[in-house]
């Protein structure tokens, strides 16, 4: 083997042979580097070639689409609702400079000074997945590579889409300033718990803005975006803490707070708990209604993608709903009887009257946690019973006392008419162990309570342009989700009459018709047999004018009337006001509301907004305008409006009533309220502007509509399931009571009321009651009518005083 220093057959020195073989080696290195860069740079210019028609244009990202909850708001802007994600948007200046620095200093100390991708970082992770032979033990992503990450979605690890993720930053880090990154990166990052974002965080874990956090807190928020669902406090507590810490030290490590701050914050507990939305104005029946519209209109989307819906709500109105309808059922279940315990002495109940220092048993503790409290009606377990007095046990395991003045009421329920008597001690109501419901008042006091069975609703409309102002659906929606305002469907009895009436008035009678109210037999079905109709009470008036037989809601006037006027004559009127007429009955049902006649209250309410008015047709709306945090208006609310003058655009809402037949109405539906079967209202509310009518069907359901030209509401009370309410309960009572105690709020001023102006072309002129012909204007025994001029009952002198000339509408 020849000699490695020869050269032409001559020997090399030692020192040249040295020099000779370092200039070898250094060119074969330098060479290799060469082909070896040369190669990365091929692989890396391939690599952006390929990749860079693949990257978004980083408008995309700079312009992303916040993923934030639906919100639905009130009138006066109090927060209904949220659906979906949580998340509520901040710009830089509202994230604390402390919260910054935690999260920096845990996961990108060099952020505000490299363009995008931290090389020392890169290098020092590319060592280590080197030396771990290909295994990935930490990350070199930059604050700007998450947040592509975040908006991509693509959370697969691979080293194309790492790539990718670098490409996309340093074209981000060239169109948005650091602060732009940071917010935006802050703004949509999870942190578990349906939460998106620092603010949101800081509301769902601490019930608190970002800036009103601790030290501790702050730095366990940072923590938490590494693993939102299983690093969050609530979650996986061990690991937030450890988490936490880390976060602090390196905080402490890089300067940003002092050993105390370090040590004070290193020692706190965990605080965070899952805080419910800070909802403002509690109105699920409403919210759901939004949701359900907004779901069918947009699909899941509706849920993330930040809408806004501002409805027609008033919160005042509302609040006076909720709490009318509330109160109302309850004092109709308090008068009704006691129904007894929910459950009888449950298990434990021995163990704990032999042993009670031992504690209250387990399942008495299982019992209450998984009860719910509905319409203020708290569960309660009751530990002691004496003569006039028991204890009960809370769901927060604490003891109260209820007095006799709170167990009083609770006379035994027989059914819908009767109760047992009077209890004498409160043995004779519970006993050790029986689960309860009791309810606290205002000023503290306890009383027995209980869950009513019977259901209500009511929902108020702004006549004028049918905007819905309150709506309550039930007891309490948490304890069932069906919406009896919207989705049931019941007769609705005499409250029904008005809308035939307003037909036979226009087709030609008046007010001062007479009718006969006196008994009558119909005809029966196959078997021959007879009917026999008769009034509430069976009280028979004799002859009666229209006006009184509406007010005094006399049945068999009313059959009379549709006999006389013809049943399809009637149906097609009352279409009018938007009611599906298609399963309507074509005989004397329609007299009373009943038969297959089937109407929600809110339809009801939307039929007395034309009387409201003054004959227009509008239609009820809930939602006003609907926006997003990401885009402008998505839809404005362009509603029909009762307008007759001075409209200015506006979208005029057709008129389905004469306007001089509305005004006799409105009449006729004010003396309801003064004389007849809605006295109450007046005397509770002592104001001359209300009109309004009750109604009653085969004691099941019982209802009460009611307005002013500033505002229409309709009351519904019954049961689920069609029983009766009982032979004591009218609309005179539950639904009267609760339409007074919603518009006692709701109302403004009489003096500050709208007045509707009287039609051109009315007459008013003196009659005979009796008769309901013109009198003298001397008659003292004469009353006021209104009349269309056309429709005026002729002078004395020219009068026919035959019999056969008489208006009187004797047709039995």
């Amino acid at each position: 083997m020849p000699d490695l220093c020869t050269y032409n057959d001559a020997a090399l020195s030692p020192t040249r042979c040295a020099l000779s073989l370092m200039k070898t080696t250094f060119n074969l290195i330098f060479w290799s580097l060469t082909g070896l860069g040369s190669a990365i740079l091929l692989v890396l210019t391939a690599a952006f070639l390929y990749l860079n028609p693949q990257i978004p244009d980083t408008r995309s990202f700079s312009e992303v689409a916040l993923k934030a909850p639906l919100r639905i708001y009130s009138d006066d802007g109090l927060l209904i609702q949220e659906f979906g994600e949580r998340l509520t948007p901040v710009t830089f200046d509202e994230i604390p400079p402390l919260f910054i620095k935690a999260l920096l200093d845990t996961e990108d100390k060099r952020f505000f000074e490299h363009g995008g991708i931290d090389l020392v970082t890169l290098v020092n992770a590319s060592w280590q997945l080197v030396r771990n032979r290909g295994a990935i033990r930490t990350g070199a992503s930059t604050i700007t590579m998450q947040l592509v990450k975040n908006i991509s979605g693509d959370t697969e690890v691979r080293f194309l889409r790492k790539f990718k993720e670098m490409l996309l930053a340093l074209k981000i880090e060239r169109e948005l300033s650091k602060e732009e990154i940071l917010t935006l990166y802050l703004n949509i990052i999870p942190f578990g718990k349906h939460a998106f974002g620092i603010q949101a965080a800081a509301n769902t874990y601490y019930g608190k803005d970002v800036n009103q956090l601790s030290l501790a807190q702050q730095a366990m928020l940072a923590g938490i975006p590494q693993a939102p669902e299983a690093g969050n406090p609530i979650n996986g507590p061990r690991r937030a803490i450890t988490r936490r810490n880390l976060v602090l030290t390196r905080m402490r490590e890089q300067g940003s707070i002092s050993q105390p701050q370090y040590e004070e914050a290193f020692q706190s507990p965990i605080t965070a708990q899952v805080y419910v939305r800070n909802v403002e104005l509690p109105a699920l029946y409403a919210a759901e209604m939004v949701r359900k519209h907004l779901l069918q209109e947009y699909g899941r989307n509706a849920y993330n993608q930040g809408m806004i819906a501002h409805t027609t709500l008033s919160s005042q109105m509302q609040q006076a709903a909720e709490a009318a309808v509330n109160k109302k059922l309850l004092e109709y279940d308090r008068r009704h009887g006691y129904r007894g315990p929910e459950y009888r002495r449950i298990q434990g109940t021995d163990e704990f009257l032999a042993a009670p220092e031992y504690g209250y048993p387990e399942n008495w503790s299982r019992t209450l946690t998984e009860m719910s409290t509905f319409g203020h009606q708290h569960p309660g377990i009751v530990t002691r019973v004496e003569e006039t007095e028991i204890s009960v046990l809370t769901q927060d395991l604490e003891e109260i006392s209820i007095n006799w003045d709170g167990l009083r009421w609770a006379r035994p329920y027989i059914d819908v008419n009767r109760r047992g008597p009077s209890p004498k001690t409160a043995t004779e109501i519970v006993g050790p162990g029986d689960v309860i419901r009791y309810e606290e008042s205002a000023d503290g006091t306890v009383r027995l309570g209980q869950h009513p069975n019977i259901q209500g609703a009511i929902v108020a409309l702004d006549p004028y342009d049918g905007a819905i102002k309150a709506i309550v659906g039930g007891f309490d929606f948490n304890a069932r989700q069906f919406n009896h305002a919207t989705q049931a469907r019941r007769q609705p009895g005499s409250n029904f009459k008005p809308f035939y009436y307003t037909g036979a008035i226009e087709n030609g009678l008046t007010a001062a018709s007479i009718y006969n109210d006196a008994p009558l037999v119909l005809p029966g079905g196959e078997q021959e047999e007879t009917y026999r109709p008769k009034n509430s009470g069976d009280v028979f008036h004799g002859n009666i004018r229209l006006r009184e037989a509406l007010y005094r809601s006399i049945n068999l006037v009313s059959i009379r009337v549709i006999l006389d006027y013809g049943p399809q004559n009637a149906i097609d009127y009352v279409s009018r006001f938007g009611f599906d007429t298609s399963n309507f009955p074509k005989d004397l049902q329609l007299a009373f509301g009943g038969g297959t006649i089937a109407l929600t209250p809110l339809e009801v309410a939307t039929g007395y907004a034309t009387f409201a008015n003054g004959g227009f047709k509008v239609t009820p709306y809930l939602i006003r305008e609907l926006d997003s945090i990401n885009s402008e208006v998505i839809f404005q609310a362009n509603p029909e409006a009762a307008c007759t003058e001075n409209c200015n655009g506006l979208n005029q809402a057709k008129r389905i009533v004469e306007p001089r037949v509305a005004h006799i109405m409105n009449t006729m539906l004010s003396d309801a309220i003064s004389r007849g079967t809605g006295t109450k209202a007046m005397r509770s509310l002592k104001r001359g502007d209300l009109r309004g009518k009750t109604g009653t069907t085969n004691d099941a359901d019982i209802w009460f509509s009611g307005f002013t030209p500033d505002l229409v509401a309709t009351s519904w009370a019954g049961f689920s399931n069609n029983s009766p309410v009982g032979n004591r309960e009218w609309g005179s009572t539950t639904p009267i009571e609760t339409w007074i105690e919603f518009m006692e709020t709701a109302l403004p001023p009489e003096s500050e009321s709208s007045q509707l102006a009287r039609p051109d072309g009315m007459v008013s002129v003196k009659i005979d009651p009796t008769t309901g012909l013109r009198t003298d204007p001397a008659d003292p025994k004469g009353i006021f009518e209104i009349f269309r001029e056309e429709s005026v009952p002729p002078e004395l002198e020219s009068r026919n005083h035959s019999e056969d000339s008489s208006i009187t509408q004797d047709i039995f």
